[in-house]
């Protein structure tokens, strides 16, 4: 026999009133259990899904009803991937599916910023997968980074590149505008190159321009930016730099490349030079591009005196400044 306390509402009521067969009682029970397993388990839900009316106007039940279609929705719109989604409701089950609904819609977020190259993204709520993913956006940020670096890289000499050059101009041109501050930039080029190529061949060019990058390397300070302009010529851009010392740098340079011994081969020493013009900024400029053509009727001042020298761009002309480094 059943007691009262043991049996579902809408039979306790119905005992308080009538007494209940327990052959009945049991099958009405069998079929609640098969109701709730087809309301909560059946991928579709019967057009005809009978329920008695008793039952069907019971409050409780009513809740319980309402519950699991509530959590059919959202699964339903879950597995759809509609997270946008929303049902009325609260409760243990519905407040798991709502919590992750919404953690999904911030993973969603997170991954649009990924998508963006926002590689910071990093995730805390779903375990595992959270592992999974923060070790992803890792991966993303290092090569990433390794791709900027090759794309701002000249591949022969390892010096920034003219895209990475032209970039770095851009932005110190338009700081040193607006700042009203100095701006020098340097064009450097390997004399008589043309001739160690026909002479010694390709491969004792492409040392030649290797050991003259890692020599000028030295000379410049970490706040300039020294790339490979092109060929066999350089340029250095140097922020918050007037023209004195932009020269006395430079002369610097020259000398450095001057005690530059490049062994070729076992027994082949090459000793090469370089010639240099330099130019700043003036309030006429327009752009960098004015600077640069200063410095480089500097440069062919240089090349066309002699060589192995540097001359600077002032006062509307070329001249030499061959200056002894101290």
């Amino acid at each position: 026999m059943h007691r009262s306390q043991d049996l579902p509402v809408h039979r306790q009521r119905n005992r308080m009133i009538e007494p209940i067969d327990e052959n009945h009682g049991r099958a009405v029970d069998r079929e609640f259990i098969q109701l709730l397993l087809t309301l909560l388990c059946s991928s579709r839900l019967p057009p005809d899904l009978h329920i008695e009316p008793e039952l069907a106007e019971d409050p409780d039940f009513q809740k319980l009803h309402s519950y699991i279609l509530a959590l059919r929705e959202l699964s339903f719109a879950l597995r759809n991937g509609n997270l946008q989604h929303f049902v009325d409701g609260k409760g243990f089950i519905l407040g798991n599916l709502k919590a992750l609904q919404s953690n999904l819609r911030h993973l969603t977020w997170q991954a649009k910023r990924v998508a963006k190259g926002d590689f910071s993204q990093r995730v805390d709520f779903l375990g595992e997968f959270s592992e999974a993913f923060n070790e992803m956006t890792n991966n993303l940020e290092n090569v990433n980074k390794q791709l900027h670096k090759l794309a701002s890289l000249d591949s022969l000499t390892q010096l920034h590149n003219r895209m990475a050059l032209d970039q770095f101009l851009a932005a110190a041109f338009a700081k040193a505008k607006l700042e009203g501050s100095e701006l020098s930039i340097l064009m450097i080029d390997i004399d008589r190159f043309k001739r160690i190529n026909d002479n010694y061949g390709h491969q004792a060019g492409d040392l030649v321009l290797v050991q003259i990058g890692n020599a000028l390397k030295k000379q410049f300070r970490t706040t300039d930016m020294l790339a490979r302009y092109g060929g066999e010529e350089f340029m250095v851009v140097q922020p918050q730099t007037g023209i004195d010392q932009a020269i006395k740098i430079g002369n610097r340079a020259l000398e450095a490349v001057r005690n530059t011994v490049i062994q070729f081969e076992s027994e082949q020493r090459l000793l090469v030079t370089v010639s240099i013009g330099v130019s700043c900024i003036v309030p006429e400029d327009q752009s960098f591009e004015d600077i640069v053509k200063r410095s480089d009727a500097a440069l062919y001042e240089a090349k066309n005196s002699g060589r192995n020298r540097l001359c600077v761009f002032k006062e509307g002309r070329a001249l030499e400044f061959n200056m002894t480094c101290l």
